[in-house]
């Protein structure tokens, strides 16, 4: 039993994180690659840039809406076998959307895939907060992010490269390919984390999940972290357009633009994660270290979204997806942590919030026109309202 009463290993099991953090590179690579390929998609479906940005917004949606749900029903279940069946799902959902003869296929293929993100994500969290050592709780949830973020430094660029030789639709290829292969080492070498499974109706546990809304605590990291993520994600969603329309970039150089601002994402959650670790051992609150990140990503965001040279936006976008990716780790390493044995819930309505803030971002930067005053405020003040929440948080825990 480990020091804050959730069961775990004696040493974290870096050898069987490495399965999962397959996942998570995978995960990333799909999320981060759609971007860059948004200019080459809209022309092939005859749409507009703002009408094929639903490819992100679907994903986000499917994911948000399902999620919890998931969560609750999936408790009680092998932790293999919910990751091998989101896998699955995920795969389809990618061959779907690389294939789709239309923007209205391609958008059921994001749902499908949504729905399997919905089915791993959550799982895979709890399994690196189960499994980890008391101590390295911290490590092992930024290693998981920075293997998301790893997606969007190798993969996007793979992508990009091949989808501007051999077209879009072979990127999603080789993204199925990457599912089936990690599914197949999961399915052979993941071993189940120690825990105790407590047998109880899906009623029970739907009841459960939904009752960590009680929990204030629960309802203000819900609350930063949508909007962190609604600022971070929803904004990057339009850096393909920003660099291809406002600065020229083709598609292959905008697969070098995803790589550095995944590098900035790499880079955050693995700097987050021996910090988390340091400042709670000072017994100081995760909600302020939050709060920091939080308006080190409202003003990058503003610099991103408002140069007018290409390597100052650059610059913005990578370091605002540094100071997002910390500022995810955090608020998941703190989630993790105060809600004990229904992380796995908690993790899954955490998760729902970071990507019904991918969807809001998206469509509300929709609304405005790319560097545009209004897209410049309005990405840069979801920022600051994570600030505040988190800074919030923190005095109320001090109480």
């Amino acid at each position: 039993m480990c020091a804050d009463g959730a069961p775990g290993y004696r040493a974290t099991p870096w050898s069987q994180h490495v399965l999962v953090w397959a996942v998570f590179f995978l995960m990333g690579s799909d999320l981060f690659l759609i971007p860059p390929l948004l200019p080459v998609m809209s022309e092939q479906f005859g749409t507009s840039i703002s009408a094929t940005a639903w490819v992100v917004t679907t994903f986000g949606l499917a994911y948000a809406s399902v999620s919890p749900i998931f969560g609750a029903l999936t408790t009680n279940r092998r932790r293999r076998e919910v990751i091998l069946l989101g896998v699955a799902v995920m795969a389809t959902g990618v061959i779907v959307t690389g294939l789709a003869p239309s923007l209205a296929v391609a958008l059921i293929g994001r749902v499908i895939g949504g729905l399997g993100g919905a089915l791993v994500g959550p799982v895979i969290w709890a399994y690196l907060a189960e499994s980890a050592a008391p101590h390295e709780r911290g490590r092992a949830i930024a290693r998981a992010a920075a293997a998301y973020a790893g997606g969007q430094i190798v993969g996007v660029p793979l992508g990009t490269v091949l989808a501007a030789g051999a077209g879009w639709r072979w990127a999603f290829v080789g993204l199925a390919v990457g599912f089936a292969l990690a599914g197949t080492m999961i399915a052979f070498r993941l071993r189940e984390p120690p825990r105790p499974v407590q047998r109880s109706r899906k009623r029970s546990a739907m009841r459960a999940s939904v009752g960590l809304w009680q929990m204030p605590t629960f309802r203000l990291i819900l609350s930063a972290n949508s909007a962190a993520q609604t600022a971070r994600l929803g904004a990057y969603a339009y850096a393909g357009a920003i660099f291809a329309e406002q600065f020229g970039f083709g598609t292959g150089v905008l697969g070098v633009v995803g790589a550095v601002v995944g590098l900035g994402s790499f880079t955050g959650s693995l700097v987050a994660g021996p910090v988390v670790d340091w400042w709670r051992a000072g017994r100081r609150a995760e909600p302020a270290l939050g709060m920091g990140w939080a308006i080190m990503l409202a003003a990058s965001l503003a610099l991103a979204t408002a140069a007018d040279e290409w390597w100052l936006a650059l610059i913005g976008f990578a370091a605002s997806a540094f100071a997002g990716a910390a500022f995810f780790s955090t608020s998941q390493v703190f989630l993790t942590t105060v809600t004990g044995s229904r992380r796995s819930a908690a993790v899954a309505w955490n998760n729902s919030a970071l990507y019904l803030g991918t969807a809001i971002g998206a469509t509300a930067l929709g609304g405005f026109g790319l560097g545009s005053l209004g897209f410049v405020l309005t990405a840069a003040a979801f920022g600051l309202f994570a600030a505040s929440v988190s800074g919030f948080l923190a005095l109320r825990l001090r109480r």
